[in-house]
């Protein structure tokens, strides 16, 4: 597994889509910290991973972490291509925030035999 890929939210710069590459077959969490949009007492209450390509990119293991100030999901890349994740995130307060992610997957044409499995369109955490 490479290093997690981190998406720091902003309240500041809502507009940032976070961007990424790996290549076929690399797997690593993709973390979203929300901990500069939440106010003095308020955490992570649920966060739903949303994808339509799920051939190219494969989700498992959502987890809401470091005491509810982020979120996470595994994610594996398999076919090349532009892969978007779009996190949807509650808080305690009821206050709703969406994160975008876009991962370049790029081809391994040189080392092939993998067996892709077609993932999940959603994935949900609840505190």
């Amino acid at each position: 597994m490479i290093g997690w890929l981190i998406n720091r939210l902003s309240g500041y710069q809502r507009d940032r889509v976070y961007t990424t590459a790996l290549y076929a077959s690399e797997r690593t969490r993709l973390v979203t910290v929300v901990s500069g949009l939440l106010g003095t007492g308020e955490t992570i209450a649920s966060a739903t991973w949303l994808t339509f390509d799920v051939a190219g990119v494969y989700m498992s293991d959502a987890q809401i972490d470091d005491g509810g100030k982020s979120v996470s999901v595994a994610v594996r890349a398999q076919y090349s291509g532009r892969m978007r994740i779009r996190v949807d995130i509650t808080t305690t307060a009821g206050r709703e925030f969406a994160a975008w992610h876009v991962i370049q997957v790029k081809s391994a044409p040189y080392v092939g035999g993998e067996n892709w499995t077609q993932g999940p369109e959603r994935l949900e955490a609840v505190a």
